[in-house]
């Protein structure tokens, strides 16, 4: 399904410098911005930006006329914090067969890494036969409450909660949808769209006051069971506090058709 804002989004999170089958080079738009510290990036643009790399050198890769292949799976490892800045993505395939492909992907920016990643794409196939029926697409509620927070990131993404929000601690459940592109004039890929908005279960489900302790994510799993079906995403994340200076964050990702993956993060937790 084609993404509604294509043609009218509010902006781009990325602009192009330079790029080829195996990665490019990008300028980061202010909106890329997170709450924990000016200047650095929320985890969701870079993840979505890698994810998107990962798509295109396996096409690339891809001989003429074989199946199509559906991004599904990502392990994001947060190496390091992301600058709001020019960022250089590389990538390099680690298997290509006919039914899947494995794509490692990093992005360095300022001389350092700072994200890295793996990338499971499928063969697209019919199983139709074999599945559960998807429902009817479900209306997405409107007029709900805001998640209530004040950074770039958060400004370019409609978020419409049901329960929960970033100052109320606890378990979240937040239907989103991004105002921005990850690049122009294309619209967001599946896998893209579940780790852009994805990344902010942690927030969604927040524990501990935002004013006295950080929680940061080292870490962002994805897992689909099929595509994603149009823009709005379901968030339903729940946060467990550890012992010992950690914390894990899961949720369940739904679209208009119902459920479609899950997302872990591992926090690092500690007093600001």
């Amino acid at each position: 399904m084609s993404d509604p804002f294509l043609s009218d989004a509010d902006g781009d999170y990325f602009a192009v410098i330079e790029e080829h089958p195996g990665g490019g080079r990008y300028r980061a738009d202010p909106a890329t911005g997170g709450p924990w510290v000016p200047g650095l990036q929320h985890g969701g643009p870079p993840s979505a930006l890698v994810i998107r790399a990962a798509e295109r050198r396996a096409a690339h890769e891809r001989s003429h006329g074989s199946d199509p292949l559906i991004a599904l799976r990502a392990a994001v490892e947060f190496v390091g914090p992301v600058p709001v800045d020019e960022v250089t993505v590389a990538t390099r395939v680690v298997r290509s067969a006919r039914t899947a492909a494995l794509v490692e992907a990093t992005l360095t920016a300022q001389d350092r890494l700072c994200l890295q990643a793996r990338v499971w794409l499928v063969r697209a196939a019919d199983t139709s036969t074999v599945a559960a029926p998807l429902p009817p697409p479900a209306i997405v509620p409107t007029g709900l409450p805001d998640l209530g927070g004040n950074f770039p990131y958060h400004d370019t993404i409609e978020w419409q909660a049901i329960r929960g929000s970033m100052r109320t601690l606890g378990p979240g459940l937040v239907w989103a949808r991004a105002h921005y592109r990850l690049i122009a004039e294309e619209p967001l890929g599946g896998l893209q769209r579940v780790a852009l908005i994805g990344d902010s279960a942690s927030g969604i489900s927040a524990v501990l006051d935002w004013d006295e302790w950080s929680f940061l994510n080292i870490d962002l799993d994805v897992h689909l069971s099929r595509p994603v079906d149009g823009d709005w995403v379901l968030i339903d994340a729940v946060t467990t506090l550890g012992t010992a200076g950690s914390a894990l964050t899961r949720s369940t990702v739904s679209d208009v058709r119902g459920e479609v993956g899950a997302t872990a993060q591992t926090l690092v937790v500690a007093r600001r």
